[in-house]
């Protein structure tokens, strides 16, 4: 595997880590919405995955320009 297809393969990781994100944001959204968690429990929440995502950027060396 030569470098074009490594990097090809973290960013399809990395999307694959982005839409888990974003499904995972959608339900604590909806967790709050029907009053199941806390306002201040969905930012926690929210907050932890953020983290998460930005460390497997960093992690698969996906940089911002691509």
């Amino acid at each position: 595997m030569d470098n074009n297809d490594a990097s090809f393969a973290e960013k399809i990781i990395f999307d694959a880590n982005l839409q888990e994100f974003a499904s995972r944001v959608g339900f604590i959204c909806s967790l709050e919405a029907q009053e199941k968690i806390t306002q201040a429990e969905a930012y926690s929440r929210i907050k932890g995955l953020w983290k998460d995502l930005k460390r497997s950027k960093k992690n698969l060396n996906i940089d911002n320009d691509a």
